[in-house]
């Protein structure tokens, strides 16, 4: 298995998203969460993160997200989560370009604070439920990778679903691969992020 992790490029990342937010924003402050900040982290863990803002700041910050994360790094997907249902919260799935897949940034963006709200502009962005599927194939294969076959098949069960296809049968890599190819072959617009998803399968299950 030769999949390039490196704790270190990771934290150096984790320090490139708290200092950039953090310059953002006046008087913002990030929080770290999950197993980073519990100290529980392995290699795959990706990076879990809130910036609290202050109210009047809260609209501008959302709106200029992309600008601000994408002078860090190029930025390859940027989605907002749909089902937060917060004038004073949103959620955003982050990938970055030269980042491992497993290294996804989920970032919450809180208001704080007594002042005006400013709210954000909505989101004119599609939920694409193809691509929720393959990140739903990369965490099963996290999953797998951290002995827990158990909630690998029910990601890649719920990936199949979310492309209305029944689950073949075979051992859970195979249900992953074949989630994968599925969508490589029928949908053109995720084919490279299923490329890649399949060339991280081949890499970290080869001995599965």
């Amino acid at each position: 298995m030769a999949l390039h992790l490196d704790a270190v490029g990771r934290s150096r990342r984790l320090e490139q998203l708290q200092s950039t937010l953090t310059a953002a924003c006046d008087s913002s402050r990030v929080e770290l969460r999950g197993s980073l900040a519990r100290d529980e982290a392995d290699l795959y863990s990706d990076i879990d993160l809130v910036w609290h803002v202050a109210a009047a700041r809260f609209g501008p910050a959302c709106d200029e997200l992309a600008h601000t994360l994408g002078s860090i790094d190029r930025i390859e997907s940027l989605r907002w989560d749909p089902e937060v249902d917060d004038l004073r919260r949103r959620l955003v799935f982050v990938r970055f370009a030269e980042d491992p897949l497993f290294w996804r940034v989920y970032l919450e963006i809180q208001a704080e604070g007594d002042s005006m709200l400013r709210s954000p502009q909505p989101v004119d962005q599609p939920w694409s439920q193809t691509h929720s599927a393959l990140m739903g194939a990369v965490a099963a294969i996290k999953a797998l990778l951290r002995d827990d076959p158990a909630a690998a098949a029910g990601l890649v069960s719920r990936g199949f679903e979310k492309i209305h296809i029944p689950v073949p049968g075979g051992t859970v890599p195979d249900q992953i691969l074949a989630l994968v190819e599925t969508i490589y072959d029928a949908d053109d617009a995720w084919a490279l992020l299923a490329a890649r998803v399949r060339d991280l399968h081949n890499e970290a299950l080869a001995d599965e």
